[in-house]
């Protein structure tokens, strides 16, 4: 086996070895104070849990200037996430996990804003040549207006998720809270390092097997970062938790796109919406919006939708998911 493979896979290994302590410090701190079930599951664990998708952006922008890898990263993680989400509720389909949570659609309809404030520039651009960089802002700080209207997409979502989900239930946690914050930090810090390291990891393997550097964000950064949010829904959903399970999967897809904004301001060199002017880098993330535009409202609908009486009726959202997913990657290698 190539020894970059076994390089990634360790610390894919070790990354979701250590975000999942620093989640469970997290649940820690829900028990110990008195906030929301939807903060926790859609704010504090999903911030938790997409510490990977910030780092490895970040390191994919500023240190190997490779914005292309940033944005496959982002838009691959999130497909992934709801990958996870499919393949969970098909898993423990006898919960019917869509008809009995009391999820608020209204954080899913967001991000579904959100990908379309992505998808309408860059299918201007690949119909009329529109410049997406003529959307640039300049006042002492460069940014993109697109940055700019997802941050108060997310701002909105943070006030949804507070004030309109069932907060959880209260209950003691057996540790004081000085050690859950020190502990909570020392994962965190943990993460930060795995994170950097691993992304100089993926843009070898991508340059390796000559991937394309969005296509090469999405395979091995996109799944290698979700982990730890698949080890949270599994979790979550034996516990039959599933509002803070949706609010993770779909907390973390807002925060995600969240991050591109924060790339964006503080990534000075130039405007790191270019990649959506590039020839081969732009068709493959058009696809990944698509796609996860798609699944994102597949995820609506079901919960939307009247509780089907069949089973096959039931899982046909999430095995949209899961084929989109795999039209993807076959499209795609």
């Amino acid at each position: 086996m190539n020894g970059l493979l076994i390089e990634y896979a360790l610390l894919a290994a070790l990354v979701i070895f250590v975000t999942s302590r620093a989640s469970f410090y997290v649940d820690q701190l829900d028990k110990k104070t008195t906030l929301s079930g939807a903060i926790i599951g859609g704010v504090l664990l999903a911030v938790v849990t997409s510490l990977p998708e910030l780092i490895t952006t970040l390191t994919s922008t500023l240190s190997l200037n490779n914005p292309g890898l940033a944005f496959g990263n982002v838009f691959g993680s999130n497909l992934f996430n709801l990958l996870i989400l499919a393949v969970v509720d098909i898993v423990f389909i006898k919960h019917r996990f869509y008809s009995v949570t009391e999820a608020d659609t209204k954080p899913v309809s967001l991000s579904v804003l959100m990908y379309m404030v992505f998808i309408v520039p860059v299918m201007l651009h690949r119909f009329t040549g529109f410049d997406i960089n003529s959307l640039g802002i300049s006042v002492g700080l460069s940014f993109n207006m697109i940055s700019l209207v997802i941050i108060v997409i997310y701002i909105m979502s943070i006030r949804i998720m507070g004030t309109r989900l069932t907060p959880k239930k209260v209950t003691r946690s057996p540790y004081p809270l000085k050690t859950i914050v020190v502990r909570f930090s020392f994962y965190a810090l943990g993460v930060i390092v795995l994170s950097y390291f691993i992304t100089h990891t993926a843009s070898d393997l991508s340059a390796h097997y000559n991937l394309s550097d969005s296509f090469g964000g999405a395979l091995f950064l996109g799944a290698a970062t979700s982990l730890p949010e698949l080890t949270a829904v599994v979790t979550l959903f034996k516990l039959r938790n599933y509002a803070v399970a949706l609010g993770n999967i779909i907390g973390s897809n807002i925060f995600n796109m969240l991050i591109l904004s924060i790339v964006d301001f503080v990534y000075i060199r130039e405007n790191i919406y270019r990649v959506f002017n590039g020839a081969s880098s732009s068709e493959n993330i058009a696809l990944l919006l698509i796609l996860g535009a798609l699944n994102s409202i597949m995820v609506l609908v079901a919960l939307k939708r009247k509780s089907p009486t069949h089973a096959v009726l039931y899982s046909v959202p999430s095995a949209i998911i899961i084929i989109v997913y795999v039209i993807y990657i076959v499209n795609s290698v």
